[in-house]
């Protein structure tokens, strides 16, 4: 976990590496299977709301995960789990 955070790459622009943005995403999901957006953000403090959003609507559309809304919260399954 460490060497996923500690790995983040920072453009000259101020924006952060997608790729190492979505393997965090990835790495967490793999550690919990079924998390929440929410706790997704608190986990990863090194990147902003809308950056996140962005990284799992990226795997959504790829079919890497699944987001789906359970009453007021959204959760984050991997493909795998929720085929």
């Amino acid at each position: 976990m460490t060497s996923i955070l500690e790995s983040t790459q920072v453009v000259l622009d101020g924006s952060t590496d997608t790729e190492t943005l979505r393997a965090a995403i990835r790495y967490h999901l793999n550690e919990q299977t079924v998390i929440s957006l929410d706790s997704l953000i608190c986990l990863m403090p090194q990147y902003t709301w809308n950056q996140i959003f962005q990284g799992v609507d990226q795997l959504a559309r790829s079919n890497e995960l699944v987001l789906r809304r359970h009453r007021f919260e959204y959760l984050i399954f991997s493909s795998h789990f929720a085929a």
